[in-house]
C-alpha cells in the first residue's frame, strides 16, 4: 500500500482554503504512490544465484555487456595425428599449452573425452551400435609440464579425464600438457555427428582430448557427452599434422598450410584460382578420377598441416573418392575480405553437385541481411557425410535428395555464428544457437529460393503439452523430444514474432550489438536478454518472460465483430494462450474484397487478453481468419468467424 499525506491532512475550520490545500495535498499524495509503488507493467526475470554473483563479481554487467573482470581461458593445441583406414584408427599425441586468465588458482584440470561416449559402462542418451561399445578413449601417457602421471593419478568419469596438479596453476600463469592417444573409430549407421561413410571417407569429429571450459558461471564444465547436446568449447588455437596414405584428401577446419608441397601443379593451379573466383571451381571432378589422374605429389603417405586461431573446435573430413569443388564467396563489403567456400562429396550425391554454390550465396547472404554480420572465417567446407552437424568452418551433412539441400546448408552453415563465433553453452542453454539457426534456415533460405522453401518447426503440435520445456530449464536435464522441442520448435517460433515486432532496422541493431558485445566470448541468456533490452531502447522482458522462463502455449482467437456505435466494424480478437504473437488477419468482405490487418507482438505487451481491429468502413465483413505461415498458433479451430446471416423473420 502507497502512503498519502492527504490522508494525515488535519480538517481546516478556515473553508476558504481548505479546497485549494486538499486539492494541492492530492498531487503530493500521487506523486508518493508514484515513488513507493512498482511501475505498471514491469516484469521481471529470475536470475539464478550464479547470475547474481556474476554482476557481483563484474564479470557481466546489467545491461549486458561483458563486465570490467570479465575473463576466460584459452588453449594453443599442436596435434599430431595418423588414421589407419583398414583398422579404423585413429592415434594422436597433443601437446597442450594452457592459460589460465581467470582469478583463481586452479587445482586439477579437466580434459574431455568425448570418444568414451563409446566405453561399455559410459553414458548413452540414446541406443548405439553394439559392435562399436569397446574401450573409448586409450589414454596411452600424460605429462604436465613434462612430469609422467601415474595412471592410478588420474581421474576418468563422465566423459572426462581430471588430473590432479601436485602444485596449483596460479593466476594468469600457463601450464603444458601432453597426451599421447588413440581410438576405434566407429562405423555403425546411427553414429552421431561423425561418419566412416564408407572404407575411405571419414569424417572425424569430438576425436581429441580438449581442455573442458573453466568458466565464471559454473567453474568447470561437468556435463557428460552423452550424444545428445553438444559442445561448450573455449576459443584456442590449433596447429594440426593429419598423416593419412598419398591418395586420401583432407579437408579441415582452418586453413592449409602446406598445399604447394601436396598437390600436383594442375591441382595446385586450380586451388589457388578458387580461392579468388566468383565461379565454382571443380578441383577434383568426375573426369579426372575417370582418367586417373595423380593429385598428390608421389609419396605413399602424406601430412596435411591445417591452421585455426580462435575457434572453438577442429573437425576433418576425408576421402580418395570425393569430388571437390570451391568458390569464393564476398563476406565483407567493407574490406573486400572473402572466404574460400567448399563442397567435397561422393559423385553419387546428386544434390551435392549445387552445394558449394548454395553455401557461397547463404555465407554472402547471412554476411549482409541475417544476422547482418559478416563471416568471420577464411574457409567453409561442406562434407558429404551421413548427418546434418556444425564445427567451425566444416560441417557434416548427409545427402538430401531428391529433395534441395539448400536449408540443411544454410542452417548448419549457420552455426558459424551460434556456437562457434558466439562461445554458446550448448550443454546449459542450446536454444541460444539451434534456435537461432532455425531461425535463419528460414529466412536465409526463403530469401536465396525466392520462395518458401524454409523449416519451420512445428512448435503448435507441442506447445502447452508434458513436453514444452521453458528454455531457460538447462538443456543438460533435458532429454527428447523435449530438448528438440526447448532448443528449436519453441525459440524459433519467438525469434519470429520477435522480428515482425521489431522490424528489420531495429532487429539487425539489436543482434549487430549482441554480437560486436560477445563476440568470441561466452554469453549466457541474461546477456543476450539485457544487450537486446538495452539495444531496442525499451525492456522487452515482458516477451522474454512468457517465451523463455514460463510454461504456456501461443494461442489466439477472432471471436466475433462488434459495431462500435456507428464507427468502423471492429474484430475483437482475443489472446486465448500466454504469450504475446503477432496478430495476422485475412477479413474477406461481402463484396468480395480483402484485407490483411497485421498487429504486432507488442499489443499485449500491457497485459491486454482481447483487443479491437478496426475493418474498412461502409462494408460487411462476411469472413475473419487468423494465423500465417511463420506465426505458431496451437488451437486452428478459433482461428476463423463467419459472418452468420440472421433465420427469416430474426432481427440483425
Amino acid at each position: 500500500m502507497g502512503f498519502c499525506a492527504a490522508a494525515q491532512f488535519p480538517y481546516f475550520v478556515g473553508q476558504k482554503n481548505t479546497m485549494r490545500l486538499f486539492i494541492l495535498f492530492l498531487f503530493v499524495c500521487l506523486y508518493l504512490n508514484a515513488q513507493v509503488l512498482p511501475a505498471q507493467n514491469t516484469v521481471d526475470l529470475y536470475r539464478p544465484r550464479n547470475i547474481q554473483r556474476a554482476y557481483k563479481n563484474e564479470t557481466r554487467s546489467e545491461n549486458g555487456a561483458p563486465g570490467l573482470h570479465y575473463w576466460q581461458n584459452k588453449a594453443e593445441y599442436l596435434i599430431k595425428v595418423q588414421l589407419d583406414l583398414k583398422k579404423r584408427l585413429v592415434h594422436g599425441d597433443a601437446q597442450i599449452k594452457y592459460l589460465n586468465n581467470s582469478p583463481d588458482s586452479l587445482k586439477i584440470i579437466r580434459l574431455k573425452l568425448a570418444h568414451d561416449l563409446w566405453r561399455k559402462n559410459g553414458q548413452r542418451a540414446y541406443d548405439l551400435s553394439e559392435e562399436d561399445m569397446g574401450e573409448g578413449v586409450r589414454i596411452n601417457g600424460v605429462l604436465v609440464d613434462g612430469v609422467r602421471q601415474a595412471p592410478g593419478q588420474l581421474n576418468r568419469a563422465n566423459s572426462f579425464l581430471t588430473i590432479p596438479l601436485d602444485k596449483a596453476l596460479p593466476a594468469g600463469k600457463s601450464i603444458q600438457l601432453n597426451v599421447n592417444w588413440s581410438y576405434t573409430a566407429p562405423s555403425g549407421k546411427d553414429v552421431p555427428r561423425e561418419c566412416v561413410c564408407d572404407s575411405s571417407s571419414w569424417f572425424v569429429a569430438y576425436w581429441y582430448p580438449q581442455i573442458a571450459v573453466y568458466d565464471d558461471l559454473h567453474g568447470w564444465a561437468d556435463a557428460p557427452y552423452t550424444g545428445l547436446q553438444e559442445m561448450y568449447n573455449d576459443f584456442s588455437d590449433y596447429e594440426v599434422h593429419i598423416q593419412t596414405p598419398g591418395n586420401v584428401m583432407v579437408w579441415a577446419t582452418g586453413t592449409l598450410e602446406n598445399a604447394e608441397d601436396l598437390f600436383m601443379p594442375e591441382y595446385l593451379k586450380r586451388y589457388q584460382k578458387a580461392l579468388n573466383s566468383k565461379e565454382v571451381v571443380h578441383i577434383f571432378s568426375p573426369d579426372d578420377y575417370q582418367e586417373n589422374r595423380e593429385f598428390f605429389r608421389p609419396n605413399a603417405i602424406h601430412t596435411f598441416i591445417y591452421k585455426a586461431q580462435n575457434v572453438p573446435d577442429f573437425a576433418f573430413g576425408l576421402s580418395d573418392h570425393y569430388l571437390w569443388d570451391a568458390t569464393s564467396a564476398l563476406v565483407d563489403s567493407t574490406t573486400g575480405r572473402q572466404a574460400l567456400v567448399g563442397a567435397a562429396y561422393n559423385p553419387q550425391s546428386k544434390d551435392y553437385y549445387e552445394v558449394c554454390s548454395i553455401a557461397a550465396k547463404g555465407l554472402s547472404l547471412m554476411s549482409t541481411y541475417l544476422p547482418g554480420y559478416p563471416y568471420p572465417y577464411p574457409r567453409m567446407t561442406i562434407f558429404n557425410g551421413d548427418d546434418g552437424m556444425e564445427f567451425p568452418m566444416m560441417c557434416n551433412d548427409g545427402s538430401t535428395f531428391p529433395n534441395s539441400p539448400l536449408t540443411l546448408t544454410v542452417h548448419e552453415s549457420s552455426h558459424t555464428y551460434f556456437p562457434f563465433m558466439m562461445g554458446i553453452n550448448e550443454q546449459y542453454y542450446a536454444w541460444m544457437d539451434e534456435g537461432w539457426a532455425a531461425f535463419f534456415d528460414v529466412m536465409v533460405s526463403d530469401s536465396l529460393a525466392g520462395k518458401e522453401v524454409g523449416r519451420q518447426r512445428n512448435y503448435w503440435d507441442f506447445a502447452g503439452t508434458e513436453n514444452d520445456m521453458p528454455p531457460m530449464v538447462p538443456s543438460r536435464h533435458l532429454s527428447n523430444p523435449a530438448y528438440r522441442v526447448a532448443s528449436y520448435n519453441r525459440p524459433q517460433a519467438a525469434y519470429f514474432n520477435l522480428y515482425q515486432m521489431l522490424g528489420y532496422k531495429r532487429f539487425h541493431h539489436c543482434m549487430r550489438t549482441y554480437m560486436d558485445r560477445w563476440k568470441g566470448k561466452h554469453p549466457q541468456p541474461f546477456d543476450f536478454f539485457n544487450t537486446w533490452n538495452d539495444a531496442a531502447g525499451e525492456n522487452l522482458n515482458w516477451f522474454w518472460k512468457p517465451w523463455f522462463f514460463d510454461w504456456g502455449f501461443p494461442d489466439l482467437a477472432v471471436l466475433g465483430m462488434q459495431n462500435n456505435g456507428g464507427r468502423k466494424p471492429q474484430l475483437l480478437i482475443e489472446n486465448t494462450g500466454t504469450m504475446p504473437m503477432t496478430v495476422h488477419v485475412e477479413v474477406t468482405y461481402a463484396d468480395g474484397s480483402t484485407e490483411i490487418i497485421r498487429k504486432s507482438a507488442d499489443v499485449w505487451k500491457n497485459g491486454a487478453k482481447k483487443i479491437m481491429l478496426p475493418t474498412a468502413g461502409g462494408k460487411i465483413v462476411q469472413k475473419a481468419s487468423l494465423g500465417a505461415r511463420l506465426i505458431a498458433d496451437t488451437d486452428p479451430e478459433n482461428n476463423v468467424w463467419k459472418f452468420a446471416a440472421p433465420a427469416k423473420g430474426e432481427k440483425k
